[in-house]
């Protein structure tokens, strides 16, 4: 999904608001905001999000003095996390369908997002999301690829859902134990997104093969992915991508059978699946496999 005008002022808002975040002082933030603004003419409308995004977070974290500008944020939405992980595996093994369920959680974790316009409280969107359908449910069609399926990919997004993402896994794996799982990590810190370190903090090596992709965009950029994580993409029967940062990384060029699993946050996302922020979507993308 390629840049609209929305998407540059979103990415040039987003430097003001980690400068807020990080409690930034004037001076520092205005040399945040100059330095952005001087990249907003090199910024394309034939390059993804992501991909912009890829240059502006490393120059802002240059002025900030930091190599991951979330990084204790990162802590802080773990911990939020994993406070709820006993009440989401309680309400998958309460539910007539586990695997739908599990699908739900994974979308309930996904409202971590500091890059995100829209910000949703975490609380209240664990207990609503499981009473609330998928504005586009494609997860019957997933549940019939994922019967015939060798191997699984799900490429990672935000820091926190990780451990959502983690309890999901273990479901898909209960219910199709012969599966095997890859679950593709960020090559450096970019926003929030998780890293090879918030992974294996998690023991999500317990369930699932962790890939380092190499790539340093908020969302799997194949062009920048390393061989790894390209074979394993390749070798994949079906691909659930997590997260907004995937969506507009991989819709218009996945070769695999992905499967869209995220939160609406934006305009240009809901305009692009033809929703409304704040949908929850597990949504089939079409595949490009020539």
């Amino acid at each position: 999904m390629n840049m609209t005008p929305k998407c540059v002022v979103c990415i040039f808002s987003q430097a003001l608001r980690v400068c807020e975040t990080l409690h930034a002082d004037e001076e520092t933030t205005k040399k945040v905001l100059d330095s952005v603004a001087c990249m907003v003419p090199r910024w394309h409308f034939d390059e993804t999000p992501p991909q912009v995004a890829a240059r502006v977070y490393p120059k802002i974290a240059e002025i900030l003095h930091t190599d991951d500008i979330y990084k204790e944020y990162k802590k802080e939405a773990t911990e939020r996390a994993r406070r709820f992980v006993p009440y989401i595996e309680s309400m998958i093994e309460r539910s007539v369908d586990p695997f739908h369920a599990s699908l739900k959680a994974a979308v309930a974790g996904n409202v971590i997002d500091l890059a995100a316009t829209t910000q949703f409280d975490l609380e209240e969107e664990v207990q609503r999301v499981f009473d609330t359908p998928f504005a586009i449910d494609d997860s019957g069609a997933l549940r019939a690829l994922l019967e015939d399926a060798s191997r699984l990919l799900v490429i990672a997004d935000n820091a926190g859902e990780h451990l959502f993402d983690k309890v999901m896994m273990q479901h898909i794996k209960s219910i199709f134990p012969s599966i095997e799982i890859g679950y593709v990590v960020r090559g450096v810190p970019i926003i929030n997104d998780v890293t090879c370190k918030e992974a294996k903090d998690a023991r999500i090596d317990e369930v699932a093969d962790i890939i380092d992709s190499g790539v340093d965009t908020p969302g799997l950029d194949l062009s920048r992915a390393n061989a790894k994580a390209i074979e394993a993409y390749e070798k994949a029967d079906v691909v659930i991508a997590k997260g907004m940062g995937n969506y507009e990384s991989l819709n218009d060029n996945s070769i695999r059978p992905t499967f869209f699993l995220l939160k609406v946050k934006c305009e240009v996302v809901a305009s692009s699946l033809g929703r409304d922020v704040g949908d929850i979507v597990c949504y089939q993308g079409e595949c490009h496999a020539k």
